[in-house]
């Protein structure tokens, strides 16, 4: 059998390391727990790179030079199988001074919080594949340079979980997690249509019943955070389901392709979940309300990861959720990190010379 343990306990050490390390041990920290030919994708603007030469130059060494004291942490390590392949998963914080630009935010010169997700393929020991999922634009609130409307959500830094809930890097119950992931399957394969909300009752039933009545839905920066369902549909499904009222999941073959639409990863471990696409969901823009952005019509792909916690009755209680937003809206016309450079410097001139 996998030695789940183990993978969990790798990610954990690397990216503790990462943090530890300066810029220039940064290549020997890469090349002790990713293999050479290690594939990185990392939310907007980042994307996709093929080597780790790549993705140390234009992600690790600026993310360190930007937080140079940066410390990583994280709020639990899940570990498991799908679609024959060993899998870990984490979310945490990078937080630390910002002390430099990255990627044209300017620094704060105080302590900052970049939500920071992590999911990756092990094979053989090391790091294989590594998504990297990033709040960016609660980075760019904490800087005074927030894109957008008043999210409806709070804007408050996410809340790990209870410290009795057993989300450690040195266990990894599988029996458990397999009934958390089929209760998290079970509340996703009942989630609304945009005319049964409207409709509500029918969408209640399917959906609703998976969730603790004090739930919790942790919401990126645009969105924000809710509580209860009340908190959920007002703040973040209605408006949603409005704006993308066909939204679509990706079919999954698990034979398929590694890379195809759809969740590469469903992993449960103990009372946790974890579910994520790249992309997960395909909709048409025809709405508004949603971030305060009139319809562009246009048809967008979702990056998504949802992490779940369930309570000892087996209730949904934490929805943790990162959504490649600026990704998002680039699809929709609006590149936020292009217009935020004129607000940064304003000599910079926008009409083309």
């Amino acid at each position: 059998m996998t030695d789940h343990i183990k993978n969990k306990q790798l990610l954990s050490k690397f990216l503790h390391s990462m943090a530890e390390a300066d810029s220039s041990a940064i290549p020997e920290v890469v090349s002790t727990y990713c293999h050479e030919d290690c594939v990185w994708k990392i939310f907007h603007p980042y994307d996709d790179f093929e080597d780790t030469a790549s993705a140390i130059a234009q992600f690790w060494r600026p993310l360190k030079a930007a937080f140079p004291d940066y410390e990583q942490r994280l709020a639990y390590v899940l570990g498991g199988e799908y679609e024959g392949r060993e899998l870990v998963s984490s979310w945490g914080h990078v937080m630390g001074s910002f002390e430099d630009f990255w990627i044209g935010i300017p620094p704060s010169h105080g302590l900052c919080f970049l939500r920071f997700g992590f999911n990756a393929v092990i094979r053989d020991g090391k790091l294989a594949k590594a998504y990297i999922l990033l709040d960016i634009i609660d980075l760019m609130r904490q800087v005074g340079l927030y894109p957008l409307r008043k999210m409806p959500g709070t804007a408050e830094q996410w809340p790990f979980p209870p410290c009795d809930t057993q989300a450690t890097v040195n266990g990894c119950d599988l029996e458990r997690g397999k009934k958390v992931m089929q209760i998290v399957y079970e509340m996703q394969m009942g989630l609304p249509s945009a005319d049964e909300i409207k409709g509500k009752s029918e969408a209640e039933s399917r959906h609703s019943p998976h969730w603790h009545e004090n739930m919790n839905w942790y919401g990126p920066a645009g969105i924000g955070s809710s509580r209860r369902l009340r908190g959920f549909r007002d703040y973040h499904g209605g408006l949603f389901l409005t704006a993308f009222a066909d939204r679509t999941g990706f079919p999954r073959d698990p034979d398929g392709p590694e890379d195809a639409p759809g969740h590469y990863i469903q992993v449960g471990d103990g009372n946790f979940a974890v579910t994520a696409g790249w992309p997960s969901l395909h909709a048409t823009h025809t709405g508004g309300q949603w971030l305060g952005l009139p319809p562009s019509g246009r048809e967008i792909d979702m990056r998504v990861a949802d992490w779940y916690r369930i309570d000892e009755n087996d209730k949904i209680i934490d929805n943790w959720v990162m959504i490649d937003i600026p990704h998002m809206l680039c699809q929709m016309g609006l590149d936020i990190l292009d217009d935020m450079q004129f607000f940064v410097d304003p000599t910079i001139p926008r009409w083309p010379r």
